[in-house]
């Protein structure tokens, strides 16, 4: 997806300053972001395709998604979607209308990617240690927390027969679900377009790791109510094969920052693992079509 562009509100939040200031500018700075915590915004924002200046942006979303389950790989992984730049989108704040100093534009290329959607094939590229690494993640998990059938990620992975995608839908809090919608087609039509030209996206299964999260103590993990992060993934969880959920609480999860705190708050954070047949993929864009609340 490489042009979808448009308007969207967005609410300021608090955000954690890395540098240090002196402690008049600190207090300046301060006193101006605490005058537009809670306002809307509006912000214009461009799709485009994976690109090398797109590194760190990518790289911090897929850290909020893996948090410590991928360490060293993550790179690595961040390297495997830009080479795929035919492939999925990045969603950037559209500066055509603002000026940037120069001085500005390398941190711009680290920090203006605010969501992510694209598919990795993770039956192919075994080479990688992101690969590997990502399916024995998927799999040690379903051991772990599918009561019902603990070796039927295994399976599925060591199916020479199955090809198996990974769809990597991330953003950053406050952006509103309804880029969802745009990203799943233009994916989509990504994906139809790769087959075509003999590239290996043809996939029997697909699955998709989401931020969920419930009230610690209410009921462990199969009790209680559960909310997704990305809200439009709950009805995702509806149409999937099968399912199941870990606790990744012990783990520094930088999306929780400004909700809730994993070190003793009162939310525990969650994944939950879904295994979609592929032709779910036009299904999970008919409900985001009828059942997505509109802007």
């Amino acid at each position: 997806m490489c042009n979808m562009s448009g308007e969207k509100d967005l609410v300021n939040e608090p955000q954690e300053n890395e540098e240090e200031l002196d402690s008049d500018e600190d207090d300046e700075e301060m006193e101006a972001e605490n005058e537009h915590v809670g306002q809307v915004i509006d912000v214009a924002f461009e799709a485009s395709c994976p690109s090398d200046t797109d590194f760190h942006g990518i790289k911090r979303l897929l850290q909020q998604l893996f948090v410590k389950n991928l360490n060293e790989e993550i790179s690595e992984l961040t390297t495997l979607i830009i080479s795929q730049d035919f492939v999925g989108s990045v969603l950037k704040q559209d500066n055509d209308e603002e000026e940037e100093d120069e001085d500005d534009s390398e941190d711009d290329d680290r920090e203006n990617v605010y969501n992510l959607n694209t598919v990795i094939n993770i039956s192919e590229n075994q080479s990688l240690s992101c690969i590997e690494k990502i399916n024995e993640f998927l799999t040690k998990q379903c051991e772990k927390n599918f009561k019902a059938d603990p070796s039927r990620m295994g399976n599925l992975l060591g199916n020479p027969s199955n090809q198996v995608g990974l769809i990597i839908s991330e953003r950053f809090i406050n952006i509103p679900p309804q880029v969802a919608l745009p990203s799943f087609e233009s994916l989509k039509s990504d994906m139809e377009n790769a087959v075509r030209k003999k590239k290996k996206f043809n996939f029997s299964h697909l699955v998709l790791i989401s931020k969920t999260y419930k009230a610690k103590g209410d009921g462990g993990l199969l009790g209680g109510e559960m909310f997704y992060t990305n809200p439009e993934e709950k009805l995702f969880s509806e149409i999937c094969e099968y399912k199941y959920t870990f606790s990744v609480s012990d783990q520094r999860d930088s999306i929780s920052e400004g909700q809730w705190d994993d070190d003793g708050g009162d939310m525990e954070s969650l994944r939950t693992v879904m295994v979609f047949d592929a032709s779910a993929l036009g299904h999970m864009i008919t409900k985001l079509k009828n059942e997505l609340p509109a802007a």
